[in-house]
């Protein structure tokens, strides 16, 4: 049995309000850099789907561990308050273990 912890890998599909698409992107763009540096963070991207009003932000990191915490640093800055404002539904968010 394997006792590394295995890579997560992290879909998240956000809905903008319409007309404020752009503002949202601006707002991931942003933060994404950050991210990245973001100790245990292997890859981080924005997907675009500007015709449906969608981004999908995907991630890769080494480990659930270090992706939670990033969540609460990101949390406990205020980034996902501020996001949303931009966000017309509830974010799907989904974690995958990497085979």
């Amino acid at each position: 049995m394997n006792d590394t912890p295995e890579k997560e890998a992290i879909i998240v599909t956000i809905t903008a309000i319409p007309d404020l698409y752009d503002e949202l992107v601006a707002a991931l763009q942003k933060l994404m850099p950050e991210t990245r540096r973001f100790q245990g963070c292997i890859q981080a991207h924005l997907l675009l789907a500007p015709e449906r009003g969608e981004v999908v932000i995907f991630q890769i990191w080494e480990n659930s561990e270090v992706q939670s915490a990033y969540l609460t640093w990101r949390a406990d800055r205020g980034d996902f308050d501020r996001l949303a404002e931009f966000i017309q539904d509830e974010q799907i968010f989904r974690t995958y273990e990497l085979g």
